[in-house]
């Protein structure tokens, strides 16, 4: 088994000499893990009419002549149909570009920054930033996004479930309309259940929080199984060619009976994050290296756990036994097989 407090002071003994290095991964894979630099254009219309903001500076001159001429309903017909379609096609086109991102280049750099985390405990020497990339190399990069994608298809599929009370609610609102707007009276909900409720009022806010509660209780699925999918980038950072559905089920096969000790683990981060958000979310920054060396941690009490139990082995995970010269009976510490 494993502690938290051992896991804690692992990783502050693996950070030192190394924190900046391992801030400067973090600070990279917060970048473009969000794709924050890809698609971002907000604005105010407020501060537009103000003359203030990013949305003056976008729309100047002609555009924003016909942005005002559009706004204010003196606009041509084609010419609104062809600004609006365009804004719909450019809306499109960002919604399938960050789904693109989201699949193709965020998981990926996740990967890569669990391998270097992994990487710097098991050697005293600081691993290259570039290792962050490593799995966007050939032999590597679509193995990792097919297993990423496979862990992110089933969580998503779980989330699912929350829903069913949403659609719940908006057959409720449906049969509203109905009963009371198109006066289908067999549509609409009896006056003697709201009576009973204590009024329309007391009718909605009750039906609004058994949805809360009802979603909020399916919900926890998901947040199981992604505890039990933990380990799966992890896993695939060790080695991509294990296959999709061979990491997704090891990582559970690794966290059974661990998910509610690492939640509590994740808990005692709780304080950190708290402080680190009122200096204005900067603060968090500097948290994050160092849970995610305990993450590394985590992850490496629970391999050797799954080798010890015969779940997997070091060479399925990527590494070869070196034999040392001076006594070939005992085996010295694995090395990464490289694809």
């Amino acid at each position: 088994m494993w502690r938290r407090s051992e896991l804690k002071t692992q990783a502050k003994q693996n950070l030192t000499n190394k924190y900046w290095q391992a801030f400067a991964v973090m600070f990279i894979t917060g970048i473009l893990a969000s794709g924050n630099g890809i698609v971002s254009y907000s604005f105010n219309l407020r501060d537009y009419r103000q003359g203030n903001g990013n949305f003056n500076d976008m729309f100047s001159g002609q555009w924003r002549d016909m942005f005002d001429r559009f706004s204010q309903g003196d606009f041509p017909m084609g010419w609104a149909g062809g600004f609006v379609f365009v804004m719909l096609l450019f809306a499109v086109l960002a919604g399938l570009a960050g789904v693109a991102y989201a699949i193709f280049v965020s998981p990926v750099v996740q990967v890569g920054s669990d391998r270097w985390f992994s990487r710097s405990r098991e050697s005293a020497a600081v691993p290259s930033i570039g290792m962050l990339f490593s799995h966007f190399k050939q032999g590597r990069y679509m193995k990792t996004v097919g297993g990423m994608l496979w862990m992110n298809l089933f969580l998503f599929l779980w989330s699912l479930l929350a829903m069913i009370p949403l659609l719940g609610g908006v057959t409720w609102v449906i049969v509203q309309f109905l009963g009371e707007n198109l006066g289908w009276s067999g549509y609409a909900i009896p006056d003697q259940f709201y009576n009973w409720l204590g009024g329309f009022e007391a009718a909605r806010l009750t039906f609004f929080l058994l949805l809360m509660l009802a979603s909020s209780l399916l919900a926890l699925p998901v947040i199981i199984k992604g505890y039990s999918y933990r380990m799966t980038p992890w896993i695939l950072a060790d080695n991509p060619q294990i296959g999709y559905k061979r990491a997704l089920k090891l990582s559970m096969q690794l966290t059974r009976g661990h998910k509610w000790g690492i939640f509590v683990l994740d808990l005692s981060f709780i304080g950190w994050f708290f402080l680190g958000a009122l200096l204005c979310g900067i603060g968090i920054m500097f948290v994050m290296p160092y849970f995610q060396a305990v993450q590394a941690e985590l992850y490496a009490r629970l391999r050797r756990l799954g080798v010890d139990q015969g779940l997997c082995t070091m060479e399925e995970l990527g590494f070869t036994p070196v034999v040392p010269v001076s006594s070939a009976a005992e085996p010295a510490a694995g090395r990464e097989l490289e694809p």
